[in-house]
């Protein structure tokens, strides 16, 4: 679909007739990075029931996304 400003290839992924980026989401395995998100309507309501279902990483109490981990690692005073 595109490339980001670091080179590396921005795609959805689809293996026989799963959409590989949409079923981490579902699994608890991804988040949905609202920030460049370009499909809300599909992405959110996935991760709303990941989270509700506490599946994946929506087992931790406090799960921090990878965001705020690669800010805090910039800037350890965060």
């Amino acid at each position: 679909m595109d490339t980001d400003r670091y080179g590396r290839t921005v795609a959805h992924v689809r293996c026989d007739s799963v959409h590989v980026n949409w079923r981490q989401v579902d699994d608890g395995l991804a988040w949905c990075f609202t920030k460049y998100l370009k499909q809300p309507e599909v992405c959110l309501p996935l991760e709303k029931v990941a989270r509700e279902a506490k599946k994946g990483l929506w087992r931790e109490s406090n799960p921090q996304p990878p965001w705020e981990f690669r800010a805090a690692k910039k800037d350890p005073g965060r």
